[in-house]
């Protein structure tokens, strides 16, 4: 099952990124919300725009969105470090067999973010590249989930405005 839904977040996110983000279509965000927002409210969370029009947020039912330095102290603070949290995101990624309901709220959460919002926000590269590979990196013992900033969606625009991304 988690294979399914990791798809259906990241065509999600493409659609976002289609229509709102590149299409600057505020018809079709507020359409998608709607549609998305009636699967999430099972789980807890909802879909909306952040302070940009064209930026997908995700948050609780409460309505407080979770940063990635919220989910890196939630990881950070399990008895093993977060290995078995960053195998077991891994594995709803990637396999068939852990679904998102079996998941910490957390991982739900952070699954919510990274396969939908930020694929919304053109990063659906980064999940192959540099997420499903930090993450078995963390599950193995030789990166820890202060490591994130290896997920480059995870800087924050000050941190990513500091990047050398000229590969020099």
């Amino acid at each position: 099952m988690s294979q399914a839904e990791a798809a259906v977040f990241i065509q999600w996110g493409r659609m976002w990124c289609a229509h709102v983000w590149i299409g600057n279509d505020p018809k079709k965000r507020d359409e998608m919300i709607s549609v998305i927002n009636r699967q999430l409210n099972a789980l807890g969370f909802k879909i909306g725009r952040g302070w940009q029009d064209y930026d997908p947020v995700v948050r609780k039912a409460t309505g407080q969105p979770t940063s990635y330095a919220q989910l890196v102290g939630w990881a950070s603070g399990q008895g093993d470090g977060g290995k078995a949290a960053a195998q077991m995101f891994l594995n709803w990624a990637t396999d068939a067999e852990t679904g998102l309901l079996h998941m910490p709220t957390e991982l739900q959460d952070m699954a919510i973010i990274t396969h939908f919002a930020e694929v919304g926000r053109g990063y659906a590269s980064a999940l192959t590249d540099q997420l499903y590979p930090l993450m078995a990196a963390i599950a193995g013992g030789k990166k820890t989930w202060g490591n994130m900033n290896d997920f480059s969606p995870s800087l924050k625009y000050a941190e990513d405005g500091k990047m050398d991304w000229s590969g020099t």
